[in-house]
């Protein structure tokens, strides 16, 4: 999928989210995903792309649905379940040779660091943000919190592009 079609969707979708959030800033996925539906239907043009983006997540639902680490018991062993080899290769347990064991390992080991590592700076962002709340009795929300404690300047998400058509202008993609 190009650069361009990703760009779109996620344009589209993020202008979907923010129209339905809530005064309190909630946004309920199950009606993001109806109006974004509702969306897409009448979008011939992205429309084929939602698709393919909609396989590549029954794809991944799929990998995660068979991963090894989803048995409860008898060990990681099935004869369904997937071991993801890296570069969208993976291999069904059943047929892994000792190489395919061995690098499903290191991905797995390597994985298992970098959530650690993420999860230590999540619960140190909380930690921090939970302390300040307290210390400054007048601030109820955390963009107030973030700008006046911790000097917070916006930046561009990654999924905001730059000089991209406005959200009301996809019609021609």
């Amino acid at each position: 999928m190009t650069q361009i079609a990703n760009n779109a969707l996620r344009t589209l979708v993020l202008e979907v989210a923010r129209r339905i959030t809530t005064d309190r800033g909630r946004i309920h996925t199950e009606e993001l995903q109806r109006e974004l539906a509702k969306e897409l239907a009448g979008n011939k043009d992205l429309l084929p792309l939602a698709l393919t983006k909609g396989c590549q997540g029954l794809v991944r639902d799929m990998g995660a649905r068979h991963s090894p680490r989803r048995r409860t018991s008898g060990g990681l062993y099935h004869p369904d379940s997937v071991l993801k080899l890296g570069n969208g290769i993976w291999v069904w347990m059943k047929d892994a040779t000792p190489t395919d064991i061995t690098q499903w390992g290191r991905i797995c080991s390597r994985n298992a660091v970098h959530i650690l590592t993420s999860e230590a700076e999540n619960q140190q962002y909380v930690a921090d943000r939970t302390d300040a709340f307290p210390e400054h009795p007048g601030i109820q929300r955390l963009a107030s919190l973030e700008e006046a404690v911790f000097h917070y300047r916006q930046e561009t998400l990654n999924d905001e592009i730059n000089g991209f058509p406005d959200t009301n202008d996809l019609d021609h993609l």
